[in-house]
């Protein structure tokens, strides 16, 4: 009883360790004027117009398009989470999302008692493994992201069909499938995967509606449900993946017939452009030293990762391919889950050891990248919680937040990406989109995408002569214009 209460002491005393860490990353930044309209901005609009008792819609498309919320991404879990905006407002779904990587770890520790020991430090240890993994703070230093709650449900998932509680397991795929639309996919290869792995008839009988229900989700939200909503034949999110074929059937039958194009698409630089050079190479040399090569002793675990790889690595945008952003958080359960049925496969004796040289592997790696990526284009004061530098600002922050309140009454803004997170009105449209904006919010410094730096200035210059449009507020940091009324 005694070791058990210290076990577990230590385990909250990790999670408070890391939750100090995470929250000295994304909302630090948020206060800082360092998250953006794509996504941040998309899910607050979202919640705040559910929290107004509005229909969620998206405005902050950069070429002006309008569409409802969930043609952008099919996430309706984060209805659930509109109470909390009345409290936390643009912060919430920050908070929400530290909450859940921190739950996805205790989760794999539970996995780790589960298949290990209880009495022994290993399912720490490992939960250190995966709170430490790049693929966190790669998502926590770029906005909320809805599939990183999805992730964090993976080793849930796996624990309860361990354990054979169905019940439990149900409720955790029904929950991962509303948190992004290709979650319904990756959930069918880890069925699948699970299926290959328990082998015997009566666990296969009692896994295969597990199979069914997601691809049939799948195929109703990707191809039927999105499309609809977005008012268009096929899905744009598929759009990234046309150089391959003209859609989802035909994208399989070209890599199918052609497997060279399959691993020139997995692991070279298909855009032509040498700046976008070995940036697969990098995110294959992270895998392989935070666990992947023990992927080979797992190789069901690999079925699971298919879709993972195959949605990172063919989209002819470089954006995805790397260490940064969102795009690897799904691989951070994936690597723990190598982790821990590794362990399993060995000596107890040589359990401890090797645990924490792969603990402390991870931590070393996770550290370099923070300081030094081939990734594009990556800004590392938005990771480096343990600088000076990542806490600092060069904009008057009080004085810009004074100024932002003169929108409060809008019901539509326009505004520069890292104004539009903070923003309160039920229309948000990503400068230099006005629309019928009331107000028009633009920061001076930063980036200024999707506009050029000489089109930037050019579209400042033509506000400032503009008679429908009249400036109310300018210091170095931000400019406010106001609709003129008729």
């Amino acid at each position: 009883m005694h070791s058990n209460r210290k076990d577990f002491f230590g385990f909250v005393v990790v999670l408070t360790v890391f939750f100090i860490v995470f929250c000295s990353i994304s909302p630090v930044n948020h206060y800082l004027f360092r998250t953006y309209a794509l996504d941040l901005g998309m899910y607050n609009q979202a919640l705040f117009n559910l929290a107004h008792l509005q229909k969620p819609i998206f405005t902050l498309n950069p070429v002006g398009r309008e569409m409802p919320f969930l043609a952008t991404h099919f996430s309706p879990i984060i209805f659930l989470f509109t109470p909390f905006f009345y409290i936390f407002g643009s912060y919430t779904l920050l908070f929400v999302q530290i909450i859940a990587i921190l739950a996805g770890s205790i989760g794999t520790h539970k996995l780790s008692q589960h298949l290990l020991s209880h009495k022994s430090n290993l399912p720490l240890i490992i939960s250190i493994h995966f709170l430490s993994l790049w693929g966190v703070y790669s998502a926590l230093t770029y906005d909320f992201h809805a599939n990183v709650i999805g992730a964090m449900m993976v080793t849930w998932f796996v624990y309860f069909i361990e354990k054979d509680r169905l019940a439990y397991a149900w409720l955790i795929l029904l929950m991962a499938l509303l948190t992004m639309e290709t979650m319904s996919v990756w959930f069918f290869f880890i069925c699948l995967a699970l299926i290959i792995k328990k082998r015997k008839k009566d666990a296969v009988v009692k896994l295969l509606p597990f199979l069914v229900v997601p691809f049939l989700f799948g195929i109703l939200i990707i191809n039927l449900v999105m499309p609809w909503l977005q008012g268009v034949n096929q899905n744009l999110q598929l759009n990234r993946y046309q150089y391959l074929g003209d859609n989802p059937l035909s994208i399989i039958i070209n890599l199918s017939e052609n497997p060279k194009l399959m691993l020139q698409a997995l692991f070279t630089n298909t855009i032509g452009d040498t700046t976008y050079n070995y940036i697969k190479l990098e995110f294959h040399l992270m895998v392989m030293i935070s666990g992947g090569l023990l992927f080979l002793f797992s190789p069901w675990i690999v079925v699971m990762t298919i879709p993972l790889y195959l949605q990172k690595m063919l989209p002819n945008d470089y954006n995805f391919w790397g260490i940064n952003n969102q795009y690897s958080i799904e691989f951070v359960p994936m690597l723990s889950l190598a982790f821990i049925y590794f362990l399993v496969r060995i000596r107890e004796k040589s359990r401890p050891i090797l645990a924490a040289i792969a603990a402390l592997l991870t931590i070393a790696a996770t550290l370099y990248t923070m300081e030094h990526r081939v990734s594009k284009w990556y800004d590392g004061i938005n990771t480096r919680f343990y600088h000076a530098d990542h806490y600092k600002s060069n904009m008057d922050l009080v004085h810009l937040k004074r100024a932002l309140k003169l929108t409060t009454s809008a019901k539509a803004v326009s505004a520069s990406s890292q104004i539009a997170p903070l923003l309160a009105a039920n229309k948000i449209y990503h400068y230099p989109v006005v629309k019928g904006a009331e107000y028009i919010a633009i920061l001076k410094k930063g980036s200024h995408w999707p506009l050029l730096d000489e089109e930037f200035q050019f579209s400042i210059d033509t506000l400032r002569q503009s008679k429908r449009y009249g400036l109310i507020f300018e210091n170095p940091d931000v400019l406010i214009f106001r609709l003129i009324p008729k």
